[in-house]
């Protein structure tokens, strides 16, 4: 038996934010119906090295697959696998590390055009690595922003230019006080584990993603912010429950109440709404999923394995 092993620069080649997006929806969708589960993250360590899968089946396409990736020295290193369920049998072994950066930035954007205010004028981004410019330029592609704040001390001011040639916007490094203040959509894609800013500044009607952390130790949002907001949307409740810092510290310090938390399932299946006023502070906290790995995987072999 013979399969593929696709890198990271032919899955690269392949995927767009737009089309991500768009995978990512008919998966959510498709869970909310019981066409497809997803296949909690495991964690295995042993001295300095940590061992994690997480997977999907995503029953109503007759596919499914597992990630799985150690953790040495902070760094990843992601690996995909990919089975018809048709036939039982393996379609491809794929580096995962493109497939992540683009599920994690689309997720977002999906969930900022269902939850955010229409037509945002003011984006504020915390953390402008990989992730972090993923996440603006999944998000330019469906909003345009008058203004972009960057809190970030090593940010490239060379590519803040060329992301302004290309919106239009003001694109600027500021402080995280200055970033906050009137921004509609916040994004936090850092590895802070603690507050990356005041939740007293943050205006009425923003949508706030924190992405920076999958573990339960650590919060970019303090508690003011988990106070105010009138809705915390996470991915997958049997997930999110254990392993979101933000969730797991503001349910144990009551900064957080669990009416308060509706995962995707429930919004794709009618059963709770986005947003129910314009003022209302929305939060969505997310730590990746694997049906989100492989609906993405899946998109990239068809477009691959069709060209």
């Amino acid at each position: 038996m013979t399969y593929p092993l696709l890198n990271d620069q032919a899955i690269n080649s392949v995927l767009d934010f737009p089309s991500v997006m768009h995978v990512l929806d008919e998966a959510l969708a498709d869970l909310s119906q019981g066409q497809a589960s997803i296949h909690a993250r495991q964690r295995s360590a042993c001295t300095d090295v940590k061992l994690s899968t997480m997977g999907a089946i995503w029953a109503s396409r007759h596919v499914a697959g597992t990630k799985i990736y150690p953790t040495v020295g902070g760094q990843f290193s992601f690996l995909m696998t990919l089975f018809d369920t048709r036939q039982n049998k393996p379609l491809a072994v794929m580096a995962a590390n493109e497939l992540t950066r683009y599920r994690t930035a689309a997720m977002t954007a999906l969930i900022a055009r269902k939850a955010a205010l229409p037509l945002p004028r003011k984006l504020a981004l915390f953390g402008c690595g990989l992730q972090g410019k993923s996440q603006l330029e999944a998000l330019i592609g469906q909003f345009k922003f008058e203004e972009i704040a960057i809190v970030d001390p090593n940010v490239d001011q060379g590519w803040c230019n060329m992301i302004a040639d290309k919106t239009g916007s003001h694109v600027h490094y500021c402080d995280s006080n200055g970033a906050v203040h009137d921004a509609e959509i916040i994004v936090t894609a850092t590895r802070s584990k603690q507050a990356v800013f005041d939740g007293n500044l943050v205006k009425p009607g923003a949508l706030i993603s924190a992405i920076g952390t999958s573990a339960p130790d650590g919060s970019e949002l303090d508690d003011v912010l988990l106070q105010r907001a009138r809705k915390v949307i996470v991915e997958w409740k049997p997930q999110s429950l254990l392993e979101a810092g933000e969730v797991v510290h503001g349910l144990r310090n009551g900064s957080l109440t669990p009416d308060k938390i509706t995962d995707l399932t429930e919004l794709y299946a009618a059963n709770a709404s986005w947003r129910d006023a314009a003022e209302d502070i929305i939060v969505f906290k997310t730590v990746g999923i694997g049906l989100a790995d492989l609906a993405t995987a899946l998109l990239a072999y068809q477009r691959i394995t069709s060209s």
